[in-house]
C-alpha cells in the first residue's frame, strides 16, 4: 500500500494522503446546526486518509459532462487500510437521520465517490483494483422503531425498504458487483460492502474503533 500512496502523491501533490492513527470526518454542511450530526472520530486506523477535496474537484467534470447523477455525489471521507494482509477501502459518509432519502443518498454517494477514485488511481503503476475490499461506512442516528414498523410492512414490494430494513437490522448490506453493473450500467462497480454505524440520537460526535467497522 505504502507504493501506491507514495505514487499517489506524486502525480497529485496538492491533493497529498495523509499518514494517520486517529482521525476526525466533519460534516461541513451540519456546523452548528443543534441535533445533528457534526462529527465521526474513527480511533486506531494507522493508515491514510484521502483528502475529499480531489473527490469534490474531480466531480466538476462529470457535472459539465452532464454524467449520470451518481458520478455527481461526494462524500465525507476516504480511508485507505491495511490490516493483516488484507487492503481496504473506506468511504465513510455521515447523515443525522436514518430516512430513505438520506442513506439511499448515502449509498450512491459512496458509489460515486469509489468510481472517481478508482479513475484516479487506474494511472498508477502499482494500482490493482482486485487487491482492494471496499466498504461503505453509512454513520446516522439509530432509526426510530415507527421507521422500522413502517419498513416491515411492505418489505415484500418495495426494493427499497427492503434494503433500508436489512441495513438497520444486519448493520450491514452487501451490493453485488453484477447487480449494480446492471442497476448502473455502464459504469464498472465492483463488489460494495455498506456498514450502518448506528449513533445515539441527538448526540453530535461520535467515536469508533477502527477494528469494528472493518470487524
Amino acid at each position: 500500500m505504502k507504493q501506491l500512496i507514495d505514487e499517489y502523491n506524486k502525480v497529485y501533490p496538492k491533493y497529498m494522503a495523509s499518514q494517520v492513527t486517529d482521525h476526525t470526518f466533519n460534516e461541513i454542511s451540519n456546523g452548528s446546526k443543534p441535533n445533528t450530526l457534526h462529527n465521526l472520530t474513527i480511533k486506531g486506523i494507522n493508515s491514510y486518509i484521502i483528502p475529499n477535496d480531489i473527490i469534490k474537484d474531480a466531480t466538476s467534470i462529470y457535472d459539465k459532462a452532464g454524467s449520470p447523477d451518481v458520478l455527481r455525489k461526494d462524500n465525507d471521507g476516504i480511508i485507505l487500510a491495511e490490516l493483516n494482509g488484507t487492503k481496504y477501502i473506506l468511504i465513510c459518509e455521515l447523515k443525522s437521520s436514518f430516512s430513505s432519502e438520506n442513506i439511499v443518498k448515502a449509498k450512491n454517494q459512496i458509489i460515486g465517490a469509489y468510481i472517481k477514485l478508482h479513475s484516479l488511481f487506474s494511472i498508477l503503476q502499482s494500482y490493482n483494483p482486485t487487491e482492494w475490499i471496499i466498504r461503505g461506512i453509512i454513520v446516522s442516528y439509530t432509526p426510530s422503531t415507527n421507521l422500522i414498523l413502517d419498513l416491515q410492512r411492505d418489505l415484500e414490494c418495495n426494493i427499497k425498504n427492503h434494503f433500508l430494513f436489512k441495513l438497520q437490522r444486519d448493520k450491514k448490506y452487501l451490493m453485488p458487483g453484477n447487480k449494480c453493473k446492471r442497476f448502473f450500467h455502464p459504469l464498472n462497480i465492483p463488489d460494495i460492502l455498506l456498514c450502518h454505524l448506528p449513533v445515539p440520537d441527538k448526540a453530535e460526535c461520535f467515536t469508533v474503533d477502527f477494528n469494528n467497522i472493518i470487524a
